[in-house]
């Protein structure tokens, strides 16, 4: 075996243009041959072990961060729903709250309207009634009187009624991420 062309040669090839070239037996090149392809195999299986080991180990790490971003991501969106829920049941709240005051101030104002209906009602009867007895100097001096409970009979003018309305925000679902946060993927 010529050992600089790395290939067999035959006894005739030693003295034609191998000239000068390195030999050695069949069984010898065959068995380096052998060893040196035994030692390349056994190194890349190695590598390819190693690496495998890596990616194995890597893959984990990478399940375990995508776990993490999940939970994180979860318990974000989480806090930012328990903040809307309790900002929901403040502004309810607080609607609630100030369209009781109103209500109260209009409920006041009807029962004062109420009880100025019922007292003209009550004067509008003592009319009909007086109406009905003699004239004389009594029924002058009782609608003189009367004159006088109708001009304390006052009507109050009416409020300026109260009106709620709701202005909602326009949200997109990119709005909604951009409070969640964000994550990188390399």
């Amino acid at each position: 075996m010529c050992n600089t062309c790395n290939v067999p040669v035959c006894t005739s090839c030693v003295a034609g243009k191998h000239n000068g070239h390195k030999f050695s037996k069949m069984v010898d090149a065959i068995a380096q041959l052998r060893g040196e392809n035994e030692t390349q195999i056994h190194d890349k299986t190695n590598e390819a072990n190693q690496n495998i080991t890596k990616i194995e180990d890597n893959l984990k790490l990478f399940d375990n961060d995508v776990e993490s971003v999940i939970k994180a991501i979860t318990d974000q969106g989480n806090m930012i729903k328990s903040m809307v829920d309790k900002s929901v049941a403040q502004m309810i709240a607080l609607v609630k709250e100030q369209s009781k005051k109103e209500k109260d101030k209009l409920t006041k104002i009807l029962s004062a309207a109420k009880s100025t209906l019922v007292a003209g009602q009550n004067l509008d009867k003592r009319r009909r009634d007086l109406d009905k007895t003699r004239p004389d100097e009594t029924m002058v001096q009782q609608i003189n009187k009367m004159k006088e409970d109708i001009n304390k009979l006052d009507i109050d003018s009416l409020p300026q009624f109260p009106k709620i309305s709701f202005h909602s925000k326009a949200v997109t679902e990119d709005d909604i991420r951009h409070l969640i946060g964000s994550y990188t993927l390399r």
